[in-house]
């Protein structure tokens, strides 16, 4: 009997469902909209997709208030603190009875670890930098345990007896030795191990079912290229240092391996106990974090936009008077709308009768990227500096170096240094272009030209912001240029790709596909460009047929409206740009000449639903499914490493 999968995409299905039901309890009963138009805005909300049926001053202040809440709460970051939580209540349920000593706080470095209690001044010890040598007897052991645990099917290769007896013990090294710390080997999946002559290569396992053996290799190869084949899957400086990593870690045992993206094998039961401390303490200092950085931002922009707006030319608050709003209310709101990246706006055109005011602009351009794409880059940006300033002493010194060496062990949005470099180019190119295009395409047209150079280049920055983010606007969209509208679109569609690319790429279970895809095809990641591309036609395959379907759903309801020549607002271009918005979850619309509405104001009920079904699946599009390290409890791995085997074995059955 099919039972609904228990895991973090349904979960997140039933969170954003959930928000947009209850507008229909809290909204709706003060009787100034329509039912649908009531679920609309939940979803729109909920989604942070910004599209409206109704002008938003015309809503209660209670109301507005509700709309204020709920996208905090359906905020991709305000829900990976949830997630945060979780994983640290379970870290303190279960070590707590494991290992109650991880819980206690770590002593300064350089203090005198005889002062402490055993089990603390164990735990801290420095460990030992061993490379054991391997003889070509020993590898050819470890090449006969490797391939009988091929034949069980285990996808992990696994260090025998006989190796492990090899291991210097710590009375037969000397004190420079012992003075070093601890090193533990890593190696990629698929790339050898280091010795002094020959290694044993283990495929991975998708290497494997294409017919590939275990074979004995040289250990001298160039490692360069194998760390480049590595691409985009977030294997950044570790690759490169001779597969050897330096960790500030409890001590662990030498035969700890560690494979591509911070997977630990090999681990005893007390290494786990003492690397879950680790973790443990990262992921509550994460908490603090990410806690602080996001609301933290919602204050910042709330209390710089109401002095901007209290000491402004006197003209913007007669404006927000004659539109019935407050201006502290205005500035909380605004605030909100662009770090939520939800677009709605207290005035009914937007941001238009503020594309003339410079701090505005700028601040909300900012909120806009810290609270979307620019988040991941961001993220790293502070925990990299708090780092840097901590002293060597301080206790904070191992969870900041953990979370920068392993950081998708601990969180979906934060990735390792190359590929974080890669997605800030990214957003730089695709801002870039886009402003160029608005500000030359443009340049004779009497709706954008009436601006001052620097006023029109703020604008341009704001609305190329706007097309990846918030949905807000600083020109009447149905009056600029058809190629900057054709442009919008396109941004408008892979606002997300930059960050879902670097989730599924940088994710710890990269030997397997993700599992959001009903194909599991196997990925060649030993070319990085076919690795991301491949990618890339997932992420199509996945978006295109249903936005098609949606665009085509809405033509057949409004087609009497489209067909009608002497109504040029209704158009297939205008439906498949309102489609485009909602799925993208971004809220640009051409609109509609007599309203101050989406054109989805304009839309039949059933329209209205078709939108409604599109927000809430393109809010789910840049999500990891359930195979991701940063998404699921420890007591939970093994069962999603098993899953992910069947996975490979019965692809055509998921």
């Amino acid at each position: 009997m099919w039972k609904l999968p228990i895991n973090f995409l349904s979960l997140h299905y039933a969170w954003i469902v959930t928000l947009s039901i209850l507008s229909l309890v809290i909204i709706y009963p003060y009787g100034n909209l329509k039912a649908t138009d009531a679920y609309f805005f939940g979803a729109s909300v909920s989604t942070e997709s910004g599209l409206n049926t109704i002008d938003i001053k015309e809503l209660k202040t209670y109301q507005q208030v509700y709309i204020y809440i709920i996208p905090i709460l359906g905020n991709l970051g305000f829900i990976n603190i949830i997630v945060l939580v979780f994983r640290v209540r379970w870290f303190e349920k279960h070590l707590k009875a494991i290992a109650p000593h991880l819980l206690r706080p770590e002593p300064l470095r350089g203090q005198d670890p005889e002062a402490l209690p055993e089990d603390i001044s164990e735990l801290n010890t420095s460990g030992l930098e061993v490379a054991a040598d391997r003889s070509t007897d020993q590898v050819m052991d470890n090449m006969a345990e490797a391939n009988s645990h091929a034949e069980t099917g285990k996808s992990s290769s696994r260090v025998s007896q006989e190796s492990r007896n090899s291991t210097v013990h710590d009375d037969a090294l000397s004190p420079e030795q012992i003075a070093g710390k601890q090193s533990i080997r890593s190696t990629e999946p698929g790339r050898p191990v280091p010795g002094n002559d020959n290694a044993l290569y283990i495929p991975p396992p998708w290497r494997r079912d294409e017919g590939a053996s275990f074979s004995e290799i040289n250990d001298g190869i160039d490692n360069e290229e194998e760390g480049n084949s590595a691409g985009y899957n977030g294997k950044g400086h570790e690759a490169t240092q001779n597969n050897m990593k330096q960790l500030d870690l409890p001590k662990i045992s030498t035969l700890v391996t560690i494979g591509r993206n911070s997977q630990f094998h090999n681990l005893s039961t007390e290494d786990r106990e003492r690397l879950g401390g680790i973790e443990y303490r990262s992921l509550k200092l994460l908490l603090k974090i990410v806690t602080g950085y996001f609301f933290g931002l919602h204050l910042f922009g709330a209390i710089s936009l109401v002095g901007w707006i209290l000491h402004t030319d006197p003209k913007y608050r007669a404006y927000l008077a004659q539109c019935g709003q407050g201006s502290v209310w205005w500035g909380f709101y605004s605030s909100q709308t662009m770090i939520d990246n939800l677009g709605f706006t207290l005035t009914p055109d937007s941001m238009i009768s503020f594309q003339d005011a410079t701090f505005p602009m700028l601040l909300m351009s900012f909120l806009a990227f810290a609270g979307n794409t620019c988040y991941p880059c961001l993220l790293r940006l502070i925990i990299w500096i708090i780092y840097k300033v901590c002293s060597e002493e301080s206790s904070l010194k191992d969870p900041l170096s953990f979370l920068l060496d392993h950081p998708r062990r601990c969180y979906t949005l934060l990735f390792p240094s190359k590929p974080t470099w890669i997605l800030f180019s990214i957003l730089f190119i695709m801002n870039s272009v886009d402003v160029l295009l608005i500000i030359v395409l443009d340049l004779n047209n009497p709706a954008v030209n009436h601006l001052a150079p620097g006023p029109r280049v703020l604008d341009a920055i704001f609305q190329a912001a706007s097309a990846r983010h918030t949905g807000t606007s600083t020109f009447n969209l149905a009056d600029v240029n058809p190629a900057v509208q054709f442009s919008l679109v396109v941004m408008m569609y892979i606002a997300i790709f930059p960050i879902a690319i670097s989730i599924r790429a940088s994710n710890v279970y990269e030997e397997r596909t993700l599992g959001i895809y009903s194909s599991q095809r196997s990925m060649d990641e030993s070319d990085g460009r076919s690795y991301i591309l491949n990618h890339i036609q997932n992420q199509l395959s996945f978006d295109l047929w249903y936005m098609f379907l949606g665009c085509f759903c809405i033509c057949i309801a409004e087609s009497g409206k489209i067909t009608d020549t002497s109504n040029p607002a209704f158009s297939v271009f205008s439906v498949l740009f309102e489609v485009v918005s909602a799925y993208g979850n971004v809220g640009l619309s051409l609109g509609y000449p007599t309203v101050s509405t989406s054109l989805s104001g304009k839309f039949t009920v059933f329209s209205k639903l078709v939108i409604c079904v599109m927000m809430i699946r393109g809010r789910h599009r840049g999500l990891p499914y359930r195979l991701d390290r940063a998404i699921v409890l420890p007591s939970e791995r093994s069962e999603y490493e098993g899953y992910g085997d069947e996975l490979q074995a019965r692809p055509s059955e998921q």
